[in-house]
C-alpha cells in the first residue's frame, strides 16, 4: 500500500476509528480501513495467540473501492490474504 501511495501518514479521529458500520464504510475510505483497523486488529490477535478468522471475502471489496486506479498488485496481495485464511 505504501508503494502504491495508498498508505495514511496520519490515523483518522476516534471518531472514524468508532463507526459501527461494516468497514466503517461511514467514516473511512477503504484503505484507511485498511490499514488502521483490519491490520492493527490481526497484529493484535497475532500477538496474543487468538485464532485469526478462517473466512476471509476483502479483495471484492478491494476490487470495488479502488475501481478505476493502478492498484491491482494491492487488490492481488488483499486476495492472497483471503486465500490463506480461508484454506487455513
Amino acid at each position: 500500500m505504501q508503494a502504491c501511495n495508498v498508505w495514511a501518514q496520519e490515523s483518522p479521529s476516534l471518531e472514524a476509528l468508532s463507526s459501527r458500520q461494516p468497514f466503517c464504510v461511514d467514516t473511512l475510505r477503504f484503505e484507511q480501513w485498511l490499514q488502521f483497523v483490519m491490520m492493527p486488529n490481526f497484529e493484535k490477535m497475532i500477538h496474543q495467540s487468538l485464532p485469526l478468522p478462517t473466512q476471509c471475502d476483502i479483495a471484492s471489496m478491494a476490487e470495488e473501492a479502488f475501481k478505476g486506479q493502478p492498484l491491482a498488485e494491492v487488490i492481488e496481495l488483499i486476495r492472497a490474504v483471503d486465500e490463506l485464511l480461508t484454506k487455513n
